[in-house]
């Protein structure tokens, strides 16, 4: 679709978007947000620690005192048994990580220590080594957007998509 068209709601395929800068800054959202939004609660922090192992250690309590239980039931059920309990202590183990990725941001509690502590603890229950994706993505975040410094993502060259990804 170009832009002399009428119907400007869809794209042709591999159109994109323009982008416009947005009449604000990151800057403006930042200081529109009130400061009592940016201190950090060890209370609530730990609140979310303790929920996740909660539903972890029920997830786990379930599985292994009834599920083999099913096999009495349509065998369907049983097979779908696991399946969702595997999907739901991924969703927790995710929040877990989620909560140890904040860590290394500093971002858990008001001390560098704790929050070491239990990013290295979520971390290594997770089988991610803490220290190294620690070093790793404060890098990744210092060099976002950079095509020759970023660890994490680097966008292929225009010359390197294939045909159908190109205008």
């Amino acid at each position: 679709m170009r832009k002399g068209s009428p119907n400007r709601s869809k794209l042709a395929l591999g159109e994109r978007i323009t982008h416009t800068k947005p009449p604000f800054t990151i800057t403006q959202i930042k200081k529109s947000i009130p400061s009592h939004c940016f201190n950090r609660s060890l209370y609530r922090s730990f609140s979310y620690v303790i929920f996740d192992s909660i539903l972890l250690s029920t997830f786990y309590y379930v599985a292994t005192t009834y599920f083999h239980t099913l096999s009495a039931h349509p065998l369907l059920l049983h097979y779908l048994a696991w399946p969702l309990y595997w999907l739901s202590q991924g969703i927790v183990f995710t929040g877990f990580w989620v909560i140890a990725h904040e860590c290394g941001h500093h971002a858990f509690s008001d001390y560098q220590f704790l929050d070491d502590f239990l990013g290295f603890l979520l971390h290594s229950s997770l089988l991610i080594p803490y220290f190294s994706f620690k070093i790793s993505h404060r890098r990744h975040h210092a060099n976002t957007a950079s095509l020759h410094r970023d660890e994490v993502f680097v966008p292929k060259p225009k010359s390197k998509i294939p045909w159908y990804g190109v205008n």
